[in-house]
């Protein structure tokens, strides 16, 4: 059986590698091409634009739906139950780029502006509880300063000490099993709840460990607190170690005094010591001044006190030692690398979606592709007309995958 599309009839297998190609390369013509020369399938960049449309659409109406009928349910509501049920649930998000252009004004760009696409990772992941901290000292990826050259700003510019690698359990970190994702060009206030709802989908409320990263913006806490709050609110590691090292260049001239100032920095947050921080650097901002309303962002009145602001207000999610002993993540460095794959297909300065819905399309194939869940495939064969298509009853126990 085929399936009538804009005038076009495809069965369901070529019309998934279509999209699997759509989501996977990083444009349409280059998906024309990869599908006539691999897939042997003659057919147009903007026939294909038309059909990722058509099918981001549908993913987003089903992605809509799941999170109206999580919405609706009586309060409180239920959990999902999986089986097995996930030893430790982690739920990650952040914000990405896309340039847009305002839709229905003929050829062309027109209003072209960047707007924040918003992805958040659900991670099923195998971990293990500590009676004591199995990595107290500072990871060497952020005591070495050949490392964190690509991190830290101006870093390049300075000398390279060797310092000693750092004892520790290196075997603490959780381990990844399976991850689903999503994607939007939605503000906070929709997107949490489309969060929810595919976290509850996956059993995550349910699981024996739940943890929510992400970084020091307002909109990530606002969400955790209102969707998540049995979650352990933790902030990615990086965050802070990169603030801490703009607060050590704005007190000190000398680069051994600025990177010893950042090292000794970074080891107290990491072992739980953040108070200490706060005060001495509370010290320092004393001693300055206040930055005037004009400062510019290098002035290290500014610098320390923003630096002041950020870690007073995440401080009750930064105690590191704790969630290494829970068996937790510290860093949302697989929300990075799952932001880094979807700005792949969807950032460049000489890409334009249009700000509505072919930008949200995309997000939504790319998304399905990036799942592990095949989601994508599954809902091209279940969709109306689909030969694999079936009717099923909605069951109380999901199955975990």
């Amino acid at each position: 059986m085929k399936l009538k599309l804009g005038g076009h009839a495809y069965s369901s297998r070529i019309l998934a590698k279509i999209l699997v190609t759509a989501g996977a390369v990083t444009s349409y013509a280059s998906a024309a091409k990869v599908l006539e020369v691999v897939g042997e399938l003659s057919i147009s960049s903007r026939q294909i634009n038309h059909l990722t449309n058509k099918i981001g659409g549908e993913l987003e109406a089903s992605r809509d739906q799941q999170t109206e009928a999580y919405l609706s349910q009586p309060l409180p509501r239920k959990e999902t139950v999986v089986q097995p049920s996930p030893q430790l649930a982690c739920v990650q998000v952040d914000g990405g780029r896309m340039q847009t252009r305002t839709a229905g004004q003929g050829p062309g760009v027109h209003a072209a502006h960047w707007r924040e696409t918003k992805t958040a990772g659900f991670f099923r992941m195998k971990t293990a509880s500590h009676d004591e901290d199995p990595h107290p000292e500072l990871p060497r990826c952020f005591a070495d300063h050949q490392r964190m050259e690509g991190l830290l700003p101006g870093l390049g510019e300075t000398s390279s000490p060797t310092d000693p690698p750092p004892k520790g359990n290196s075997k603490w970190r959780p381990e990844v099993l399976f991850r689903t994702c999503l994607a939007s060009l939605c503000r906070s206030e929709r997107f949490g709840p489309m969060m929810a709802a595919e976290a509850d989908s996956r059993g995550f409320f349910a699981a024996e460990r739940r943890a929510f990263l992400g970084d020091g913006l307002a909109y990530n806490w606002s969400i955790q607190k209102k969707h998540f709050s049995t979650f352990t609110p933790i902030v990615d590691f990086v965050h802070p170690v990169e603030r801490l090292y703009a607060a050590a260049r704005a007190i000190h001239k000398e680069d051994d005094s600025i990177w010893s100032q950042y090292v000794t920095w970074a080891t107290e947050v990491w072992q739980g010591r953040v108070g200490e921080v706060i005060d001495e650097l509370a010290h320092h901002s004393q001693s300055l001044g206040p930055p005037p309303k004009d400062a510019e962002e290098s002035d290290p009145r500014r610098v320390l006190a923003e630096t002041l602001t950020y870690l007073r207000n995440n401080q009750s999610r930064m105690d590191y030692p704790r969630y290494r002993c829970e068996g937790l993540p510290v860093t949302s460095a697989l929300i990075e690398s799952l932001v880094k794959e979807m700005n792949y297909r969807v950032k460049g300065t000489e890409k334009f979606w249009d700000d509505g819905p072919s930008g949200e399309a995309i997000l939504q194939v790319r998304a399905a592709l990036l799942s592990e869940d095949d989601r994508l495939v599954k809902h091209i064969r279940g969709r109306p007309g689909s030969p694999y298509a079936r009717k099923s009853k909605k069951s109380t126990l999901a199955t975990a995958v």
